[in-house]
């Protein structure tokens, strides 16, 4: 099994709120340079939903939801350039805040196997960066 990059924060949100917000992703990117995200099919997010980032210039990354359990757990698969991530994002209640952790196996394809703990180490870095946005996100939306 790939090594896995793990990332976590605390948000001041209610564990419905955050869980929502990931649900959303359509309507929620958190990362910047995404130009639009389509989610087939529409309607509820549910196991098998599929978000495509268009990210210009051709570049497109998508993530799809493999298991949902409401409030706790979404894990998904990915196709990121040469990567094929797969990995969870987990909540727990902490003291009326959200732990939001993520784990994630990149999965590099090719010559990138080689590199994997570089692969890694930037992958970190991009998950710590994508949490801070998402924590960001949704404080900025007022506390309850």
């Amino acid at each position: 099994m790939s090594p896995t990059v793990h990332s976590a924060t605390t948000i001041a949100r209610p564990v419905e709120d955050v869980f929502q917000f990931l649900l959303d992703l359509d309507k929620n990117a958190s990362d910047p340079g995404v130009e639009s995200v389509a989610k087939t099919p529409t309607g509820p997010t549910v196991p098998g939903t599929t978000f495509r980032f268009d990210h210009g210039r051709g570049r497109e990354t998508t993530m799809r939801f493999t298991a949902i359990e409401p409030n706790r757990t979404i894990e998904f698969r990915g196709e990121v350039g040469p990567l094929r991530p797969a990995g969870d994002f987990s909540l727990e209640r902490a003291d009326g805040q959200t732990r939001l952790a993520v784990r994630v196996a990149p999965n590099p394809s090719g010559a990138l196997k080689l590199v994997s703990p570089i692969v890694n180490r930037i992958g970190r870095r991009v998950w710590d960066k994508r949490l801070a946005r998402i924590k960001e996100a949704l404080e900025g939306k007022g506390s309850s």
